[in-house]
């Protein structure tokens, strides 16, 4: 029978040192198979060539070939149901200063009650490689408690390259000092044109981004300009359409507990989609999690509460005959999040209106369900339901054909729905196909 030897090494510091230099060197070597192979499972889940059976379960931006082709020594499944290890990933964004990756093991038929949790921080600076890398050396450390219970446990070395002078050394220097004390900046900016016989179109953006993320606060502020000019040739001449966005938004927020949070919110908008001059807000908030915050990753259950003021100037005298006005507004929103093994859910309520005019108000309903039904067979459901009753920026007078055809300002609505369905059956082989990246 011929052989395959392939060598994989990850590199981790032993909660045991703490600090230091130390590198887990994992070698392993396994047997090939012949084309005829079987890959039938054994009473304890476990793959009788000794390869265990992995579904890995993240969105569209993990990168499976990736991932296949530097940890081939395992199974992947396309369903839980016949997996040995379920491995499920969430990424949490931090502003502009990066991601944090959670990756959960959960373990089934033999491995049933072996879970365990490894997250992955990759900071803005990271190139895409750098990020798969990461949370691929993190994938290869989790599963290294499960390989250890296998047939190939005789095929693991573990080498440590550990030096008790270093880590002694390290162990008397002060914390690392940040000159930037956790801010992190970006500035970024773009444009796109294109142009036909009878139309052509340009637009720009550019921005800046100033965060800082620590867990005790949580800070940004990022200004933004949008502009856009289009024009069409018609057989009355051309027609021109331009419209800009300009704006900012900020915001501070304080950790309070593991289940409190307080905030305060101010945004600033120019936009000739909503007949806005200029408007500019300052909203406090408070918020309560019903699961601690550090279960975020994986379930959710926050109640949020806002109450601030508004200034705002606009472009054409509205339906209600302002030109400018002061507001002052409160809002109420419940959202529910849970990423797990079944599936993911998402829902919410939000409500909210002004206190010069309680008939000027909105609510919002949302919900968007993922969930496996059973072997094979996944149903994905999501919809939105606005009822709108607050939209006071509304210009007095009839829109042009020109302004409605092209989007160029807002009309009046009481009401907006949306959703959508839908259901997807696989079946065939449960043992995904090994990466190819041929032709």
């Amino acid at each position: 029978m011929t052989h395959i030897h392939m060598l994989f090494k990850l590199h981790l510091i032993l909660p045991a040192f703490r600090c230091g230099s130390l590198l887990l060197a994992f070698v392993l070597c396994f047997p090939g198979f012949a084309a005829d192979s079987g890959l039938s499972a054994s009473n304890t889940g476990q793959q009788v060539n000794g390869r265990i059976a992995v579904f890995l379960d993240a969105p569209w931006w993990l990168d499976n070939d990736f991932v296949r082709e530097q940890i081939p020594i395992v199974s992947y499944v396309r369903d839980k149901e016949v997996a040995d290890v379920h491995i499920l990933m969430t990424r949490h964004g931090a502003g502009s200063a990066g991601t944090n990756y959670a990756i959960s093991f959960i373990g089934n038929k033999g491995f049933t009650g072996i879970d365990h949790d490894l997250t992955y921080w990759a900071p803005a600076t990271n190139t895409a490689d750098d990020t798969r890398r990461g949370y691929t050396n993190m994938l290869k450390i989790g599963l290294v408690a499960y390989i250890a219970t296998t047939d190939l446990v005789n095929r693991i070395q573990i080498e440590y390259d550990y030096d008790e002078a270093a880590v002694i050394r390290d162990r008397a220097l002060e914390p690392q000092v940040d000159p930037w004390n956790h801010w992190v900046f970006e500035v970024y900016g773009g444009g796109n044109f294109s142009k036909e016989e009878t139309r052509s179109n340009i637009s720009s953006r550019f921005g800046f981004f100033a965060d800082r993320i620590t867990t005790d606060w949580k800070i940004r502020m990022r200004p933004y300009f949008n502009f856009s000019e289009r024009k069409f040739e018609t057989s009355n001449g051309t027609v021109v359409s331009t419209s800009h966005r300009h704006g900012y938004n900020a915001y501070v927020v304080k950790s309070i507990t593991d289940h409190w949070s307080a905030g305060a919110f101010s945004s600033g908008q120019s936009s000739t989609f909503h007949n806005m001059h200029f408007s500019t807000d300052l909203v406090p908030a408070i918020e309560y999690s019903y699961f601690p915050y550090r279960e975020a990753t994986r379930r959710s259950i926050t109640l949020a509460y806002r109450v601030g003021y508004t200034f705002q100037n606009y472009i054409e005298k509205t339906i209600f005959e302002k030109e400018q006005e002061f507001l002052f507004a409160q809002s109420i929103e419940a959202t529910a999040r849970f990423q797990q093994p079944w599936g993911s859910f998402r829902a919410g309520i939000s409500g909210s209106h002004f206190f010069h005019d309680f008939s000027a108000n909105r609510a919002e309903i949302l919900a968007n369900i993922n969930i496996r039904l059973f072997h094979g067979f996944a149903l994905n459901v999501q919809g939105n339901y606005e009822i709108i009753n607050d939209l006071i920026s509304i210009p007095a007078g009839d829109r042009t054909l020109e302004e409605i055809l092209l989007a160029q300002s807002q009309r009046s609505t009481s009401f907006s729905v949306s959703g959508s369905i839908g259901l997807s059956y696989t079946f065939g082989s449960d043992f995904s196909a090994a990466f190819n990246p041929r032709l």
